[in-house]
């Protein structure tokens, strides 16, 4: 584990976009997972920016979602399909998003996973985290074998979303998600986390003992997996042997 901060959310967003630029240049047809959430938003500005001066060639590349709200239609203001349309504005060869509105969530998001395994799985998958310790919606209790499935969201998640959707009590109660076992499967990890609030979670899932209670800490036992902070989010990591400064 590999843990780098960053001075300011420039710094960040600049740190992140050289790493994926590092990856589509070992592998310009690259599988990626994205993310939603505020501290990715600058991620992806960054790398439409380098798009468009020609720094980054994005072509040929893949993006996958990680997670997506189950039981509503996917222009429902709130979901992650309208989130990427909003922000991802760049130029992949495509964007696979589970369909949030699926006749059966359970058959759809397992195929779903299915296809991400047939495409030969990520090669980098970008993560957030949750305040309660979640990764994707793995809400905390998730299992490490844990494949993709039909989730129930806690309460702190839906609160999260709530401005998102109009009102906590429009944000659907049940999500689909990638497993933990799904994203440790992948062949490097990249987590952003920005904020003094996120910093007390980070502290747990970067270095308390690795439980299901805590999804994240499951990342510890990945063989390569770089956690990207800001100064906030990493407040409490005060002390601890970090890799190195993003800027």
């Amino acid at each position: 584990m590999r843990i780098r901060i960053a001075t300011d959310p420039g710094a960040l967003a600049c740190a992140g976009a050289d790493l994926v630029a590092a990856v589509l240049r070992e592998r310009p047809d690259a599988v990626l997972g994205l993310p939603t959430g505020d501290t990715p938003i600058g991620l992806y500005d960054e790398l439409q920016r380098r798009v468009e001066a020609g720094a980054v060639d994005l072509s040929r590349a893949v993006g996958w979602a990680i997670d997506e709200f189950s039981g509503v239609p996917r222009a429902a203001p709130g979901t992650n399909s309208v989130f990427y349309r909003a922000h991802v504005r760049l130029p992949l060869r495509a964007l696979q998003i589970p369909n949030p509105a699926a006749r059966d969530p359970a058959a759809h998001i397992a195929a779903f996973a299915d296809a991400l395994r047939r495409a030969g799985g990520f090669d980098l998958c970008i993560l957030g985290i949750g305040m309660n310790g979640h990764i994707a919606f793995n809400e905390p209790g998730s299992a490490r074998d844990s494949r993709a499935r039909v989730v129930t969201l806690a309460a702190g998640s839906r609160a999260a979303h709530a401005a998102d959707f109009g009102g906590v009590e429009r944000v659907p109660a049940r999500a689909l998600t990638l497993g933990i076992a799904d994203l440790l499967g992948a062949r490097r990890l990249l987590v952003l986390a920005s904020g003094r609030a996120k910093a007390a979670i980070v502290r747990v899932a970067v270095v308390g003992p690795v439980k299901a209670e805590v999804p994240a800490s499951w990342l510890q036992q990945h063989d390569d997996c770089t956690w990207l902070l800001d100064q906030e989010a990493a407040a409490e990591l005060q002390g601890r042997s970090l890799s190195g400064d993003a800027g």
